[in-house]
């Protein structure tokens, strides 16, 4: 072979993630073994954190990783999360408390997600429960599909760069290590009857595949087509949920990994107002206000 032909090969990258997904299964291993110890909450961090560092070295510094709540400027938030990526550049902790417990600023949030070392159906029940709570009582601004970064700044212009009713969508996932006792039937009831904004975009089932929603009409015409938002999707009937398999767990990794990517890279986040956080906290309201002049 060439010299050029050699330099210009078809590289293999999936299995660039066999390293990665070789040590989430070592952590998954070691889960048992702590779990026989009797300290059940420590073997449940102990795969949520080797999770949490996978997406740490992979995704670059501008993105930050923490576990925690997230919080609205009316001080609402979140019940505790098992990952959060947020905007590093954006000041996303609004508070660190003595025991690292972080709270984390809505405006400056991407995608959050629960980890579980192994399957139970009553967690797509408690994550659904925690996106409905989440969606009631949290609140950020939407942004515009108008609206566009530039310089560190941003413009609106008068032709929108999105079909999506707002360039701020929270990505949510689920991710499970061991899925050998999942059936269908643990959620098909909630596939079919629940809001498709109240689902996990991704439930990653790391041993098998994943289940997202694509195009019936792009796959008929031999277009795979991954709906990453489902909650904008009007027409529901041309759209359907899928398990896409895996015999590889570096490929549902991998899968996993460009899906979440593809959505920080077109996710237009807003900048949250300290001002109006430092106002709620620490109560200023015009009954704790002296005018100088008036002295």
């Amino acid at each position: 072979m060439e010299k050029k032909d050699r330099e210009f090969r078809k590289i293999s990258i999936d299995t660039f993630f066999d390293f990665e997904a070789d040590g989430i299964d070592i952590a998954q291993s070691q889960v048992k073994l702590i779990h026989n110890t009797g300290n059940i909450r420590a073997s449940g961090d102990h795969f949520e954190i080797a999770v949490r560092n996978f997406f740490r070295s992979k995704l670059p510094d501008k993105y930050y990783i923490s576990n925690g709540h997230i919080i609205d400027t009316k001080l609402s938030a979140s019940p505790q999360l098992d990952m959060i990526i947020a905007d590093n550049f954006r000041t996303p902790i609004l508070y660190r408390t003595f025991d690292n417990t972080e709270y984390l600023t809505y405006e400056s949030i991407f995608a959050y997600a629960e980890i579980k070392s192994s399957w139970n159906k009553k967690y797509i029940n408690d994550f659904v429960t925690t996106k409905e709570r989440m969606h009631s009582f949290l609140t950020r601004p939407e942004i515009s599909p108008n609206y566009i970064e530039a310089g560190g700044k941003g413009i609106f212009i008068d032709k929108a760069t999105t079909a999506n009713s707002h360039k701020n969508p929270l990505l949510s996932f689920m991710f499970i290590g061991i899925s050998n006792t999942f059936t269908y039937e643990d959620i098909t009831e909630y596939y079919k009857n629940k809001d498709w904004k109240f689902l996990p975009n991704i439930l990653c089932l790391f041993d098998k595949g994943i289940i997202v929603n694509i195009n019936k009409p792009a796959l008929d015409q031999g277009i795979f087509k991954i709906n990453l938002y489902p909650e904008f999707i009007e027409n529901k009937e041309e759209n359907e949920w899928i398990l896409l398999q895996f015999d590889k767990k570096r490929s549902t990794l991998g899968t996993l990994y460009y899906l979440v990517l593809e959505h920080l890279n077109t996710c237009v986040l807003g900048y949250p107002n300290m001002l109006d956080y430092m106002q709620k906290i620490f109560e200023i309201n015009p009954n704790n206000i002296d005018f100088i002049n008036d002295y």
